[in-house]
């Protein structure tokens, strides 16, 4: 049972708003996330709560949970469990009243609302500012493709080339004559899992390199550490560029097939 006087804490960084050109001041907030939690995790935590439940029985029983939500959603049902209400959904317009359905639109999809037992849980969240601002100047990651796959969904292969593609992503050291650094780091622990020396393309747009053959399955999340602000300027202080979606070794999927959350 849910603990109704439990509070919670996120901690937050400010990124500038880069949408209102005229105004200056105004900043997003960008939560700092604690380390990924898959079903293995999430039955330690029950098990180690509830330890008459033993850990494998757990994930046996949410594995089996989440399968069947997959299969009854697939087959048209709307499913409500405790934390979502998933929806089919068919998005598009459709010309004429004939129902003609064009693949290039027409995609089946799913709508994910957060129940209301979810909502009363995070209303319990209070935010924290870390006190760190990032003043970005307009650089972003904005785009990874997996050149093997063609996927842009955060799907990554072992061995195969990433296309990073950006603003003022250029990757150079503080005398603008080497290279800064472009790394893999563990979702998990923020560890180190892979450091790349060499780029393929290394323009202020797009940057282009190999991932190791032996990359494990997990979840990574790329960090470009650089010194670059325009062709003929560096910056004073090294700016890190964070792609926001966590990228995956071992995960499947499609960019198109992506639910939809409300």
């Amino acid at each position: 049972m849910a603990d109704a006087k439990k509070s919670y804490e996120w901690s937050f960084d400010l990124n500038e708003y880069t949408m209102t050109k005229d105004v200056k001041e105004d900043y997003t907030a960008q939560v700092n996330t604690l380390k990924s939690m898959g079903m293995n995790e999430i039955a330690q935590e029950i098990s180690a709560e509830r330890t008459e439940y033993h850990i494998e029985t757990i994930v046996n029983i949410g594995t089996l949970i989440d399968e069947k939500v997959r299969q009854l959603v697939a087959a048209g049902h709307l499913v409500s469990t405790g934390s979502a209400q998933y929806a089919p959904s068919i998005p598009g317009i459709f010309i004429g009243d004939k129902g003609v359905v064009d693949p290039k639109i027409h995609k089946c999809m799913v709508n994910i609302t957060p129940s209301q037992a979810m909502r009363t849980e995070v209303a319990k969240v209070t935010p924290k500012f870390s006190g760190i601002v990032r003043n970005m100047g307009g650089a972003r990651i904005s785009l990874v493709r997996d050149v093997a796959t063609g996927k842009t969904d955060s799907t990554i292969t072992p061995g195969g080339m990433l296309d990073v593609t950006g603003t003022k992503i250029r990757c150079i050291s503080a005398d603008g004559k080497g290279l800064g650094a472009v790394k893999l780091l563990k979702l998990s622990d923020q560890s180190v899992a892979a450091t790349f020396t060499q780029l393929g393309i290394n323009d202020p747009s797009r940057l282009m390199f190999t991932l190791p053959a032996n990359l494990a399955d997990g979840e990574y999340q790329l960090v470009v550490e650089t010194w670059f602000s325009t062709t003929s300027t560096l910056l004073k202080e090294m700016r890190t560029l964070i792609y926001p979606l966590t990228l995956v070794v071992g995960g499947s999927g499609d960019d198109d097939d992506r639910p939809v959350i409300e």
